[in-house]
């Protein structure tokens, strides 16, 4: 098992920006992944091989901002990081707002097992 205490993702409507005719990476997202992508490599040099479950537990700082806007981000952070190797390997995936948390946002990666006899991949 992973864990990350990371800075909160940036919305997925706030990823992507239009310059000419081109989609480039937003001057927030490219800060956001700069700080996360320095704190990933201060906190671990573990990798997952393979099927991988994520949860995501993070501060809510407006009631209007959507939990599953910080999945995207955070996922192909992982994966930028080599902390997993695909993010088309998650097989579960949960995310909920803090009741009261230190960190914007806590990344737990837990690895799977190859799949048991039902065909269901099972925690380790």
């Amino acid at each position: 098992m992973i864990t990350l205490t990371l800075p909160l993702a940036p919305s997925v409507n706030r990823l992507w920006r239009i310059a000419g005719k081109r989609m480039i990476k937003s001057a927030e997202y490219k800060a956001w992944l700069e700080e996360a992508g320095w704190m990933i490599k201060q906190q671990t040099r573990q990798t997952i091989d393979g099927e991988y479950a994520i949860h995501i537990k993070a501060q809510r700082q407006n009631k209007r901002r959507d939990l599953d806007n910080i999945l995207k981000a955070t996922s192909d952070l992982l994966v930028s990081m080599k902390v997993v190797e695909d993010d088309s390997q998650c097989v579960a995936l949960a995310a909920e707002w803090a009741k009261q948390s230190t960190a914007p946002m806590i990344v737990t990666l837990i690895p799977m097992e190859p799949e048991n006899d039902a065909n269901q991949p099972v925690l380790q």
